[in-house]
């Protein structure tokens, strides 16, 4: 490859007169063929020298062969950029060599929007959520786990770690409106037939179960009956969460116990477009500062009594759960707005996972999880980071990745596990009555998909289509 020349405007020059600035009247290939400002995704920083004691304006000659060949062009090695047989340059290929040791070894190398098993994650956290109100729908036993959490509520701390990062990479890649039709189109339509289907279906067959205490009419149509649940809890608040003159329960009468969690998560995707609004994304310190606060807020509550007392679920709900969530769903989006650096390390993953386990190790001022604030939620949100690594490098990519049947199972199951043990499938033990429970809400989760999910993500086009690129502070 001696001798073998770059097509620039100085066309007698060779590659290692290119690579000479001190040759008088030939330009610095390496300036030529930086962008100005570095890659994007450096921020504006300039690639390092080439060698101890070299500089910027004046770097030693490199050989021919440092400008390596491609299909259509040749890579110069200083910059990243691809030079094509006519001169120009290929920005669809080219990258800055500066970013490749910061991006091989962080999150953002790890992470493939098309290749990852998030999806099966989520099928694996809902199957949990299912194993854990088993125990309290079948009679089996308190479902705490040494009273600081329950493993339905460590899978939703997982749910919210994803969605976290997932929904952080939605809003900065979309405009707020498009944003907000894109998470309401994937959220309301199975939502809606899950309450309706709740109301008029599974609700019916607990009522004939107990129909000697109220005709149907006053079933549908008494106070706090199947019409008063679909409208109480229509926009995903779930303010009426048992219908009435159903068999009761440990929560008072039929209900659908898996959905008041999707609320807060909506509340969540309202938290993060508005940061995306105000600017916060291009100055990401903020989300920081902001998410330390909440965690702040969150350790005060539970290790004070008096304040502990006054947050539970008869006094200040909302806040309540949003303390809880909140933490764990930003740590995600946190991740993902610090992605490129934050190491890729299953030692690190293993680590979280260890900080969140000492929540059972910490004194507790309450030993009620979901109800009030526990030692769990001070420590959830390290469950983000070992939940995502997984995602990001289980080799499982095929599963749900074109279909996705995590949401319907989520909302589909508790209302089938209410049914079974009204007819006393679970005098059968709590494994036989759990697995028969999942076998039969996947043909529900199922058709949700093929019915409702994957149609309803079809009116994604009617918002018109504008993305921007994800920016970095």
């Amino acid at each position: 490859m001696t001798g073998m020349t770059v097509h620039r405007r100085n066309r007698g020059a060779t590659a290692s007169t290119i690579a000479d600035p001190g040759r008088p009247g030939v330009r610095d290939a390496g300036a030529s063929l930086r962008p100005k400002g570095g890659h994007a995704s450096c921020r504006g920083r300039a690639p390092p020298p080439i060698g101890p004691g070299t500089s910027r304006r004046r770097l030693k000659p490199y050989p021919v062969s440092a400008v390596a060949p491609a299909s259509d062009g040749a890579r110069d090695r200083l910059t990243g950029r691809i030079v094509a047989s006519d001169g120009s340059l290929d920005r669809s290929r080219s990258t800055s060599l500066c970013c490749v040791g910061e991006r091989r070894g962080s999150i953002e190398g790890a992470f493939s929007p098309t290749a990852n098993s998030l999806n099966l994650l989520r099928l694996l956290l809902a199957t949990a959520v299912i194993f854990s109100h088993a125990i309290l729908i079948g009679g089996y036993g308190s479902e705490t786990l040494r009273g600081q959490t329950t493993l339905g509520t460590v899978a939703v701390y997982g749910f919210f770690g994803i969605s976290g990062f997932l929904i952080a990479r939605s809003a900065d890649r979309n405009k707020p409106g498009r944003y907000l039709w894109l998470r309401s189109v994937r959220i309301l339509p199975a939502f809606w037939v899950a309450i309706l289907l709740t109301a008029f279906f599974f609700g019916v067959i607990a009522w004939l179960h107990n129909s000697g205490s109220c005709n149907l009419s006053c079933y549908l149509r008494g106070p706090n009956g199947a019409y008063d649940y679909v409208l109480h809890n229509w926009w995903l608040r779930i303010s009426q969460p048992t219908i009435a003159n159903t068999p009761k329960n440990w929560v008072g009468g039929f209900s659908n116990a898996s959905l008041w969690t999707l609320f807060y998560e909506f509340l969540c995707y309202l938290l993060l477009v508005g940061m995306a609004w105000l600017g916060m994304f291009r100055h990401r310190a903020t989300v920081l500062l902001f998410a330390v606060s909440v965690q702040i807020a969150v350790v005060m509550i539970t290790f004070a009594p008096s304040l502990n007392r006054e947050f539970n679920f008869a006094h200040h709900w909302d806040v309540t759960a949003m303390l809880g969530l909140v933490p764990v769903f930003l740590c995600g989006s946190l991740i993902y707005l610090y992605r490129e650096k934050i190491p890729d390390s299953g030692w690190l993953a293993l680590g979280s996972a260890l900080l969140f386990a000492l929540c059972w190790a910490m004194p507790a001022s309450s030993s009620h999880p979901v109800y009030q604030l526990t030692s769990a939620d001070v420590t959830a949100f390290a469950l983000a980071y070992p939940v995502l690594w997984l995602g990001f490098h289980l080799p499982w990519h095929e599963v749900g990745s074109k279909n996705d049947y995590s949401y319907g199972v989520y909302i589909y199951a508790a209302p089938i596990a209410q049914l079974l043990a009204i007819w006393g499938v679970y005098r059968l033990g709590y494994i036989p009555y759990t697995l028969l429970t999942v076998v039969l809400t996947i043909p529900f989760a199922v058709a949700s998909w093929w019915l409702i999910e994957r149609n309803a993500l079809k009116l994604r086009s009617l918002s018109k289509r504008k993305t921007v690129e994800p920016v970095k502070a």
